[in-house]
């Protein structure tokens, strides 16, 4: 494909993801590539994924997808509905052309899934969606069934000045439907609730891997505004 035919296609797109496509970045901010950057470092998907399966959800424009597949996984699964629906999927079908990709791709909900109709994996990516759904115990069973490995699981956990060990949710309709706090926000546990609700689903061995940043600064704002914060957190459960 000609340079400039190229940077058409994409700069026709909304991107979220920073892709590399042939030559041309998708979102060229040094911000953005650093947050990616230092994601996956803190996501800590094994280097070397030869001979695995990996089942992205939530994949949006496939950054992780891709990444998985470039680490040498022999299938990986990406679906969404979403992202596909509200902002397009021609960003991932374009990745997936220029990338020469053999990522699998269909439009399946996180409370679709199914390990009768998708199978097993040895690696899940559930990253940024846990906080989307407004019955999330019911999703993570969905999730054991299908994980014969690890599942990465990124999301914003709840962040309050208070009673952070325990096992609060705070729960908002989500998607618009709220009034005056993130369009995007449904359910966001804390650390604790998040452990406690991973083994109810079936998980035995649950491990923290990244703790939201600032995490005292944001226990005093909280404080200060009678209102919990959050920041990303990831475990990795099993």
């Amino acid at each position: 494909m000609e340079a400039g035919s190229l940077r058409q296609r994409i700069d026709a797109i909304t991107w979220c993801h920073p892709l590399n496509l042939g030559g041309i970045e998708t979102r060229p901010q040094w911000h953005v590539r650093r947050r990616f950057e230092r994601r996956l470092k803190f996501l800590q998907i094994p280097a070397d994924l030869r001979g695995k399966t990996v089942l992205d959800i939530g994949a949006w424009d496939g950054f992780f997808s891709f990444e998985c597949e470039r680490r040498g996984a022999k299938r990986v699964l990406a679906i969404d509905t979403f992202a596909w629906d509200n902002y397009g999927k021609d960003g991932f079908l374009l990745a997936h052309e220029m990338l020469n990709s053999k990522v699998e791709h269909q439009r399946c909900a996180a409370e679709e899934i199914d390990a009768g109709t998708l199978g097993t994996f040895d690696l899940v990516l559930f990253l940024g969606v846990f906080y989307h759904l407004r019955s999330p115990i019911s999703v993570l069973e969905r999730l054991r069934g299908v994980t014969a490995g690890t599942l990465i699981c990124e999301t914003h956990a709840l962040v309050p000045a208070v009673h952070e060990k325990y096992p609060l949710v705070s729960f908002f309709p989500g998607d618009g439907l709220e009034a005056g706090l993130p369009y995007e926000f449904c359910s966001l546990p804390t650390l604790e609730a998040l452990k406690q609700m991973l083994r109810a689903a079936g998980f035995v061995n649950v491990d923290v891997k990244h703790t939201p940043s600032m995490r005292w600064l944001k226990k005093v704002k909280a404080a200060f505004t009678t209102r919990p914060q959050s920041g990303r957190a990831i475990i990795h459960a099993s």
